[in-house]
């Protein structure tokens, strides 16, 4: 447990004094920030036997081993199917060592998600905000969708920049890595696709879609096996994911005190749109935590950026007209307090107790 408080403590006192506005230059020293997400990605890529997917992450690497002609006969041909191309990709470069593939996959987590925190008023509090569920819990076991969803927090960024055709780029990566992802990043194609058609329909995105249907027919076999298994059995063959309705209560609540306060928030309209969009998903959202956990747990998981980036910005509404500084603090009180619960309590905590590193062992 200990290794996981000592992370959070120096985050915490970061957080304290950046909101105190004490040693600021050494706050905003962006090789300290650099340095603070070296660390994670070394404390999430170097672990081993840590995370419940530990073990299916080891077995894919006999899985790859194979040529890419025998794998695409197995594909269309049997019931073995594919894990996306961009995590065969991944999986093969790291020539069956798990700390590369981890590392890999750390440096894809972390880097984005460092980079959207950057362009926070309280970058400090946000990870200590990120730490408990989003750093420990997703970005410590399932790692390809943790990725995703940090790719995802840089995509919400650059459509804000208007930066059309880098997005296009992310969501292709982002896809050949994880397929949930394809629902939310549409959204945001859809949400600016008028714009973007004005401007009359560059070939780039004729290309792009001929990829994604490219990709989308070659993984069509394994999409529509998944989709059967997850969709017919309803939890009679599929363990229900038992966290589903707590990821839905977290992002809940961000997204309920947004829309009450929509316009306290200094934001530009453009972000304003998106979290209105993703924050009446999350609200609408909960039936379909009764009627299938695992199909809710993960895309519910896809709402943790808006919700990290509404909470960090909770201080500046100055509820019950309490001081900034009372309300960060309490915020990390609270982080705290999940973050102990969920060790000690967590009906899969002993997947991440205790936790091991190859430099410490």
């Amino acid at each position: 447990m200990v290794p996981y408080i000592i992370p959070f403590a120096l985050l915490s006192v970061l957080a304290i004094k950046e909101n105190t506005k004490q040693i600021e230059n050494f706050l905003n020293n962006k090789y300290l920030y650099y340095l603070i997400c070296l660390f994670f990605i070394i404390f999430i890529g170097l672990r081993y036997e840590v995370g419940c997917d530990w073990n299916q992450y080891k077995l894919m690497f006999d899985k790859y081993s194979i040529g890419l002609g025998e794998m695409i006969k197995l594909n269309f041909t049997t019931h073995h199917y594919l894990h996306e191309l961009g995590h065969i990709f991944i999986s093969k470069i790291s020539r069956e060592n798990i700390y590369i593939l981890n590392s890999i996959y750390a440096i894809l987590f972390t880097v984005p998600l460092f980079y959207f925190l950057s362009s926070l008023k309280r970058k400090y509090l946000s990870l200590v905000i990120s730490y408990p569920y989003y750093i420990i819990v997703i970005g410590m076991g399932p790692i390809r969708q943790a990725a995703c969803i940090s790719i995802l927090m840089i995509s919400i960024i650059i459509i804000t920049q208007k930066r059309f055709k880098l997005h296009l780029l992310l969501t292709l990566i982002s896809l050949l890595i994880h397929q949930f992802s394809l629902f939310f990043n549409a959204l945001l194609i859809g949400y600016y696709y008028p714009e973007f058609i004005k401007k009359k329909l560059p070939k780039g995105f004729i290309f792009f879609v001929l990829i994604v249907l490219v990709i989308l027919s070659f993984q069509a076999p394994s999409i529509i096996r998944k989709g059967f298994y997850y969709i017919t059995t309803l939890g009679t063959v599929v363990a229900p994911a038992k966290s589903a309705i707590l990821i839905w209560l977290i992002n809940f609540f961000p997204a309920i005190i947004f829309l009450k306060n929509i316009n306290k928030f200094n934001i530009n309209k453009d972000l304003r749109k998106i979290l209105i969009i993703f924050s009446i998903l999350e609200i609408i959202s909960l039936p379909i935590v009764f009627i299938n956990s695992v199909i809710s747990y993960r895309l519910l998981l896809y709402i943790f950026p808006t919700s990290i980036y509404i909470t960090s910005q909770i201080p500046d509404l100055k509820f019950f007209k309490l001081k900034e500084n009372y309300i960060s603090n309490f915020m990390i009180f609270l982080s705290l307090s999940s973050l102990i619960i969920w060790i000690k309590f967590a009906y899969h905590a002993s997947c991440w107790i205790p936790y091991k590193n190859i430099l410490l062992n």
